[in-house]
């Protein structure tokens, strides 16, 4: 509860302080994933001045107020002032169109005011308004270095997760502080969170190849094929933070994925439209140095997984296709830079067993759909009514992977003369379909909750069967 007169009012900012995250740059986001040519067609609106900009972006429509990450301890303040009668303004740079949405859908304010068009509702601009609107004074709450001539101008202010910098001047200044809010900043912590770090285990597949063609004894292949897999970890990383941005409303409305850094707004947007095409160049850059060929292999991960993000995930059925090509893909790069021929055999093993694991987890998202009885999965476009077709697909795919395992281990493994007891190669494949129908029983029981790979090397069982995997391979040698 603050202090001073009730008559005074209290002006809140949005961008940053009402919400957590910035709303043009979220826009943006949004038009640049559905609308490639609209938002660079936005951006030339630039000679015009920001605000020409933003009316641009929010004429689109796209931004949806009932998703945006609210700052609740400042909800909570502007609450209890409106139940004890003070009046409050949403005064904003953000455009007008933008402010509307949001105040409509949070009704505490008595006028909602944004940038124009024209004039861009900023720094100085917004402080000259203010003090025009509110002749009597006001209070301000804020949070950028922007807002330092509007908390001058204040007779007292609500910080809002404001650096030290601003804090101090806002001090220097002889304002008073009348609420300094704060919560988890970005960090080191929120950027491995972003770049999903645990997925990395996922390309290790990379290196399947230099076991499976007898080339882990060169220690020059080794230490390519370590490079590559940093350059792959990076593009991949690259690649999330995309496939976050351009899934941020479908991302805020589902159970745990509304926790992700740039989905709650613990990471800045604006942050991640830069450094992802920067991660992706210098991935690509550094691949082409090592290996052309892997660098070729290392594109078609890129635009695979760039489509998926961009409107293939929300194809059912073609979603976990592209998954499953996405894994063999790695498989493809480990290959390449080790500079062995491609096995067939172990292409199609991988594509058919990745498949079913997409599946495994999509099955579980379709039946948790189906026990609510909810239509449709938000962004995805499976139906509860599905779970048979996943079922199916999924359960098909994986003994067809086990089929395409024993054949290669009878016709091309077994006879190579590798291996000297070639009938340890045996337990491999009654060890994975152990592994799967474990996986399938819990994913038909609501029960997968992880990505299938990253429940692998957390789940205890999983991992004796992949230690029983690996001593089979060993005994086999």
């Amino acid at each position: 509860m603050l202090e001073p007169d009730i008559e005074i009012p209290l002006v809140v900012d949005l961008d940053g302080t009402l919400t957590r995250t910035d709303t043009l740059y979220e826009s943006f986001a949004k038009l640049l994933f559905q609308s490639p040519l609209a938002a660079v067609s936005a951006m030339l609106r630039l000679p015009q001045g920001p605000a020409a900009v933003k009316r641009a972006i929010a004429a689109r429509g796209l931004l949806d107020p009932a998703t945006l990450p609210l700052r609740t301890d400042l909800i909570a303040i502007l609450q209890a002032e409106q139940a004890r009668g003070r009046a409050l303004h949403l005064v904003s740079a953000a455009d007008q169109a933008i402010v509307d949405a949001v105040a409509a859908e949070l009704p505490l304010f008595q006028s909602a005011i944004g940038s124009d068009g024209k004039t861009n509702l900023k720094a100085a601009r917004k402080r000259d308004f203010l003090r025009d609107r509110f002749p009597g004074g006001f209070l301000y709450a804020g949070d950028s270095a922007a807002d330092l001539p509007v908390f001058g101008a204040a007779r007292g202010v609500i910080l809002c997760d404001a650096s030290a910098g601003t804090a101090a001047a806002v001090k220097e200044a002889g304002v008073p502080v009348l609420a300094a809010l704060s919560q988890p900043h970005s960090g080191p912590r929120a950027w491995l969170r972003a770049f999903r770090v645990h997925q990395w285990a996922k390309n290790l597949l990379l290196f399947v190849p230099l076991f499976t063609g007898h080339a882990f004894g060169d220690p020059r292949v080794l230490w390519t094929a370590a490079l590559g897999f940093v350059l792959l970890c990076l593009l991949s990383s690259g690649t999330y933070i995309i496939n976050d941005l351009a899934d941020l409303d479908a991302d805020r409305q589902h159970e745990t994925k509304r926790r992700r850094p740039f989905a709650s707004g613990n990471l800045k947007i604006a942050h991640g439209l830069v450094l992802a095409p920067l991660m992706i160049v210098a991935a690509l850059a550094g691949a082409y140095l090592l290996a052309p060929a892997f660098a070729l292999a290392l594109l078609a991960y890129l635009l695979l997984t760039t489509t998926y993000s961009f409107g293939l995930k929300r194809v059912p059925l073609a979603d976990v296709f592209a998954i499953g090509l996405l894994f063999t893909l790695r498989i493809v790069m480990g290959a390449e830079i080790a500079g062995l021929p491609h096995s067939a055999w172990l292409l199609s093993f991988a594509l058919s067993f990745f498949i079913s694991l997409a599946l495994s987890k999509r099955h579980g998202e379709v039946m948790r759909a189906a026990r609510i009885d909810v239509d449709e999965i938000i962004g995805r476009g499976y139906r509860g009514s599905d779970w048979p077709v996943t079922l199916a697909f999924g359960i098909g795919a994986g003994l067809v992977s086990i089929v395409i395992m024993l054949l290669y281990m009878t016709n091309e493994a077994a006879p190579s003369g590798f291996y000297h007891r070639a009938a340890w190669l045996y337990v491999i494949p009654a060890v994975v379909t152990l592994w799967l129908m474990r996986i399938w029983l819990l994913s038909n029981r609501m029960e997968l909750h992880d990505d299938p790979v990253v429940f692998a090397l957390r789940d205890r069982i999983s991992l004796v069967f992949g230690v029983a995997a690996g001593i089979s391979f060993y005994l086999a040698l």
